[in-house]
């Protein structure tokens, strides 16, 4: 009995030869876009603020820490103010090292795929990582109360009455001589001129009271009745990214309104992020990389930050960008920043490059913010007092992002307030130089925990691995292609 065994024509070994080549490279295709794509797509839905995905309970429930740092400036030759021989000296207390969390109320989802929502900050000593004690600690400083009388009524008919007001009853000293640290933050400490005020315009008939905003607190205190407070930092409607992944965490209103009353056209436009939610960028950035615009509420203003170089943390590769001068420019050397100026137009700029006018979003107080240490502002800022040693390595606006995701990984945002100290036309201010003195400045810290990064890196890590099995597909697929052609020409001849 003869056994056959079957044979194959050389015709179906080439083609059965360059079909597996082709399902090889095929294969390598599908494992290097296609995969890395599906895992790209499914990764997205995670970050959009959608009940369900990773960012909607990030933003709800924050899982990375924030600590804020507050550094006081403590006025240390008070009594030499009007010798023009010497220039006042400042030195620097602190930080007061708090924890921050953040909570949301009055929560809306509405039908334009936008969220509005109130934010309470909640702030916790945190006396191991702070430099100082706050509870004993003291420093002096200029009277903001007095001072912020004088800049809302400067020119007014009545501020020489109510000067005489205050000089007769003692309701005020120049200075906030001497106070706890606790105080000056957020106990608050009493001021009789701030009370006897608020009972006089109380009691004044309709339209004879000054054009003059009082807060409605009993002391002073620069972060008094802010903590835990669901109304200070106002109510924001910003997008929820369901529509469009770009539209994640874009803000389109603040106080029911697309436009803050501070500031003239862009300048006073609400746009980009409140800080913790980004839209996700993509992964092919470009070679010009463009600015992220952050609004603050405490500035009641939207800063730039300029991409700065590449920047890693836990493994995970970002972005960094930076604040720069144009920030608080005011228009005397970048044409567009002019509308910062708080001031009538023909009079613009009214300060130097560096600081920013927040007077209207902060009671008409004299307050101007600068970085701290007046980095990067005019030489003139710096020379008019004694105790600023500006450095970019302490002092830099520096804010870190996983651009695919738009998840922070590492944020210092540093800004510092300053008093304009000035003869307003009272008493107490009399024969005092026109200069801008530093209060306080605060630094928010961020920094992704290990745990979220990992997260991070899983998804990296699985999309690598496909396009490493692609590139091993190809690295064999062109083996066996360099094989079968051949075998095509020498071994399988017809």
């Amino acid at each position: 009995m003869c056994c056959c065994s079957k044979k194959y024509s050389n015709t179906a070994k080439k083609l059965w030869a360059f079909g597996g080549v082709v399902a090889i490279f095929i294969a390598a295709a599908f494992f290097g876009f296609g995969l890395p794509a599906i895992i790209d797509a499914v990764a997205l839905t995670e970050f959009r603020i959608k009940e369900g995905a990773r960012v909607y309970e990030n933003f709800f429930d924050g899982e990375v820490p924030i600590f804020f740092d507050i550094y006081l400036f403590d006025w240390t030759n008070p009594e030499e103010v009007r010798n023009p021989n010497v220039r006042p000296n400042f030195v620097q207390k602190g930080p007061y090292v708090f924890s921050e969390r953040h909570e949301r109320g009055r929560v809306s989802f509405n039908d334009n795929d936008t969220i509005t929502f109130n934010q309470k900050r909640i702030w916790h000593y945190v006396p191991e990582q702070s430099n100082g004690d706050y509870f004993n600690d003291r420093i002096t400083t200029l009277n903001p109360v007095l001072a912020t009388v004088g800049k809302t009524l400067e020119g007014d008919p009545l501020l020489p009455l109510l000067d005489g007001i205050i000089m007769a009853n003692n309701l005020a000293e120049f200075l906030y001589q001497d106070v706890p640290v606790q105080q000056m933050l957020f106990d608050g400490r009493p001021d009789l001129l701030l009370t006897t005020l608020r009972d006089l315009l109380a009691v004044l008939p309709p339209g004879t009271a000054p054009d003059i905003s009082l807060p409605p607190w009993e002391g002073f205190g620069w972060f008094v009745e802010r903590n835990e407070s669901l109304e200070y930092d106002g109510t924001f409607q910003m997008g929820t990214g369901v529509d469009h992944r770009m539209n994640t965490g874009v803000l389109r209103q603040w106080n029911n309104a697309p436009q803050v009353p501070n500031y003239r056209g862009v300048c006073g436009q609400i746009r980009g992020s409140a800080g913790e939610v980004w839209p996700p960028m993509g992964r092919n950035l470009g070679s010009n990389i463009r600015p992220l615009h952050l609004f603050l509420p405490d500035l009641c203003s939207v800063i730039t930050l300029k991409h700065e170089r590449e920047f890693s943390l836990h493994g995970v590769d970002g972005e960094l960008w930076v604040g720069d001068a144009r920030n608080f420019d005011n228009g005397n050397t970048i044409s567009e920043t002019e509308c910062q100026c708080t001031a009538p137009v023909e009079e613009c700029p009214v300060f130097l490059p560096g600081v920013l006018d927040v007077s209207e979003c902060k009671f008409g107080a004299p307050l101007l913010v600068s970085y701290p240490h007046f980095y990067l502002a005019h030489p003139s800022y710096r020379m008019a007092v004694d105790g600023m040693n500006p450095d970019p390595a302490k002092h830099q606006f520096r804010f870190a992002l996983h651009p695919f995701s738009g998840i922070p990984l590492s944020v210092n945002g540093r800004v510092q307030y300053n008093m304009h100290l000035k003869d307003y036309g009272l008493q107490l201010f009399q024969g005092v130089p026109d200069i801008v003195i530093p209060a306080f400045w605060i630094e928010q810290r961020v920094l992704l925990t290990e745990d979220i990064a990992d997260d991070l890196k899983l998804i990296e890590d699985l999309r690598w691995g496909f396009i490493i099995t692609a590139y091993v597909l190809c690295g064999v697929g062109g083996l066996l292609l360099g094989l079968s052609v051949y075998a095509a020409v020498f071994v399988w001849k017809d």
